[in-house]
């Protein structure tokens, strides 16, 4: 779906992108994605930007800062520091690249909640697969939050509606509580001055 946004850049770090035609910038690691911000700063000709995924920069920030440390893991360094350098890191990443773009979209992988009713495995979506108070940050910073899943007949759709399973929701009225097919006319309306000039899903 990115690749049918025109103008978009999809920013990707799990090389997953190599089987669709888009505009693509891979990136393996933190120095390579800390690059293409300042490329960014200098000039592009994109309206999108798209980080797919947010869950591989979290990985690299953890990473960095446990290399700075000299720790295995950032929950070794005491009162919670090595988190919020995470933090700290993670949000001035995406700070840096909403700055330069009109629209920066965020991919998150979810967790899986499983459970047993009657008998028969369920499972359920659960919240953005990051964990403590960064993922709150990631979100309350975001003007759409859009769980994208397939409906029982298989259509690909996008719901900016909150329930017990999912996190979503809209500052934009055109999206707010709506359970919508996944169309980028839809999402993106032009000339909409209620529509977000940021806008991170």
């Amino acid at each position: 779906m990115l690749s049918k946004l025109d103008d978009c850049l999809i920013i990707d770090t799990e090389k997953g992108s190599k089987m669709v035609e888009a505009y693509v910038a891979d990136v393996t690691n933190r120095a390579e994605l800390i690059s293409l911000v300042k490329e960014a700063k200098e000039g592009h000709e994109y309206t999108y930007f798209a980080i797919d995924t947010i869950d591989k920069v979290v990985e690299w920030a953890e990473r960095a800062v446990c290399q700075e440390y000299e720790v295995a893991s950032i929950a070794d360094l005491s009162f919670g520091k090595g988190y919020a350098l995470t933090r700290e890191k993670v949000m001035n990443t995406i700070k840096a690249f909403a700055d330069c773009v009109d629209h920066l979209i965020l991919i998150g992988h979810r967790k899986v909640a499983r459970a047993i009713l009657d008998g028969k495995p369920i499972v359920e979506p659960e919240s953005l697969d990051i964990t403590g108070k960064l993922k709150s940050m990631i979100m309350s910073d975001c003007d759409a939050i859009g769980y994208v899943h397939r409906d029982e007949e298989d259509k690909l759709m996008v719901s900016f509606k909150a329930s017990e399973a999912v996190e979503a929701g809209s500052r934009c009225t055109h999206l707010k509580g709506e359970v919508i097919d996944f169309d980028w006319a839809k999402i993106y309306k032009k000339g909409d001055k209620d529509g977000a000039s940021k806008t991170k899903k």
